[in-house]
């Protein structure tokens, strides 16, 4: 391919799997905004004088983040829903946390 655009085989693969063929049509398109937004390089920054660090294929969203790149049928609970269908297939991993400020 051209300009260094490459495809590896994983990504044909992918159509073969369960997390391909068992899940709604919604949750492919979930799915595929994830692989996209993943990031495909080490980064890393600073936040409130805090260090972050991202590895490839690693993404840090909100699900309110994450529910304004779908159109509006794609509800909260459906993102939720894909969410933990793909954890169980072992494609991601979630980590939940909670900041309160006082």
């Amino acid at each position: 391919m051209e300009n260094g655009t490459r495809l590896d085989k994983s990504s044909s693969s992918l159509l073969d799997k369960p997390i391909w063929t068992e899940v709604t049509s919604d949750q492919k398109v979930i799915l595929v905004t994830l692989l996209l937004m993943a990031t495909h390089d080490e980064r890393q920054w600073e936040w409130k004088w805090v260090p972050y660090s991202l590895q490839p294929g690693q993404l840090i969203k909100s699900l309110p983040s994450l529910h304004q790149k779908w159109a509006k049928s794609v509800t909260v609970q459906k993102i939720r829903t894909a969410l933990k269908r793909f954890e169980r297939y072992g494609f991601l991993q979630t980590n939940q946390q909670i900041k309160i400020g006082l």
